[in-house]
């Protein structure tokens, strides 16, 4: 259960990074910046979302593994949403016309 919810929220930054850069972002350097942050708010979405579960509802996530988790995400989204902002604004850029 915890790993589906992790995946779902990289999915999201990633998605969320890709939008950044390809259209929100003035520069390859702002772009970057823009996809580790939504990469942490969604490993910190992710970490209150699962903690809010696990406290209504006892017995439905592991903590140990929601750490693990919460931690994976914390270092690993962050920069693989970076990375694709970085590539969805450089392909944004070779495809614009002047």
């Amino acid at each position: 259960m915890e790993s589906i919810t992790a995946f779902v929220a990289c999915g999201a930054a990633f998605a969320l990074s890709s939008y950044f850069g390809f259209g929100r972002a003035h520069s390859t350097l702002f772009a970057a910046v823009l996809g580790a942050m939504s990469g942490v708010g969604f490993a910190v979405a992710f970490f209150v979302a699962t903690l809010t579960v696990a406290i209504l509802l006892p017995g439905t996530f592991d903590g140990r593994t929601l750490g693990i988790y919460f931690v994976r995400l914390l270092v690993l989204a962050p920069l693989g949403a970076g990375a694709i902002a970085v590539l969805a604004h450089r392909y944004a850029l070779a495809r614009m016309r002047f």
